[in-house]
């Protein structure tokens, strides 16, 4: 398969892109070029900066069998300020715009297209299970990924289907979440995050790379999924699965106000909110996971004491 992979430096794209690496005809298509070079050096791909000239990219996109577009600067990296908030969203929209703009261009189609977004669109709720059904919820996030969603839905005049991935945290050893969550227990300092009775919607990075191959590869899934476990877990219960994995005790809680007070809105929204988010069309079709607990992920993604 042609595979065009556009933010392809990321946690994720770069696990995917380990994944389909000899098998495939992979373009990645990325803002750090250099990067690329240097993290695939050997790998076989053909990247390109999206600053390249147009009869580049439009000869990049031609032909292909698949687009996965996974931009989108982190929505964690920094503090959430006016100006970085403007820039999550322009990362995020303008890679959809400009793509657009060249398949209408070159008159382009592409068998089928993955498109980020995140689990954010549904807001935060201390009980309420949701699936792909339920609408947008409240907050900063929700209305960030709203306004991805939106701005996606202009590929759809470009190919035959299109898949919009709502991801949860994803837990790996090689990044993301998960490690500056470790860091305390390191020292023994481990515990839950403000009350712990937030809910936390995760899921391995393994079983996140497979869920997008199998909605690759299978010609009848179409629209939104959601890629978490099937069973979240509240804060509390993933800081003691983490201590259990690490083998530390979780015992000295993190209080809300130092995180507000260190974070602002992106403590209250990221880390001490949250929703139980439940992959009910994943399961549908028929995808296994194959951490469905956060105990069983833990011990694989962790492998304390690492080898």
């Amino acid at each position: 398969m042609k595979i065009i992979v556009a933010g392809g430096t990321g946690l994720i794209g770069s696990a995917l892109l380990k994944r389909l690496a000899g098998k495939n005809d992979v373009v990645i298509l990325t803002r750090r070029a250099e990067e690329a070079h240097r993290q695939f050096e050997g790998a076989g791909f053909h990247i390109l900066d999206w600053n390249q000239p147009k009869e580049q990219l439009v000869a990049a996109l031609d032909k292909s069998d698949a687009l996965i577009n996974l931009s989108g600067a982190g929505i964690a990296d920094f503090r959430w300020t006016d100006k970085r908030k403007a820039a999550l969203l322009k990362s995020r929209i303008e890679p959809i715009r400009k793509l657009t703009h060249l398949m209408r261009e070159a008159n382009l189609r592409i068998g089928m297209i993955i498109q980020a977004s995140a689990i954010g669109f549904y807001g935060h709720h201390h009980e309420k299970l949701f699936t792909e059904t339920d609408d947008q919820g409240n907050g900063y996030l929700a209305g960030l990924t709203a306004e991805w969603e939106a701005a996606a839905q202009s590929l759809k005049a470009f190919t035959n289907r299109l898949v919009l991935i709502r991801t949860g945290v994803v837990l790996s050893s090689d990044g993301g979440a998960l490690k500056p969550m470790m860091l305390p227990f390191r020292f023994f300092l481990g515990g839950k995050i403000g009350s712990g009775r937030q809910w936390v919607s995760w899921i391995d990075i393994e079983d996140q790379i497979e869920a997008m191959l199998f909605l690759l590869k299978n010609n009848s899934t179409e629209g939104v999924y959601n890629l978490t476990a099937p069973q979240a877990v509240r804060q509390s219960e993933l800081a003691f699965a983490i201590g259990k994995a690490m083998k530390r005790l979780s015992w000295i809680p993190v209080p809300a106000f130092a995180l507000k007070l260190m974070l602002g809105q992106m403590a209250d929204e990221m880390l001490l909110k949250g929703a139980a988010v439940k992959p009910d069309r994943l399961l549908q079709a028929g995808f296994q996971f194959q951490s469905p607990d956060i105990h069983t992920a833990l011990n694989h993604v962790i492998g304390y004491p690492k080898k």
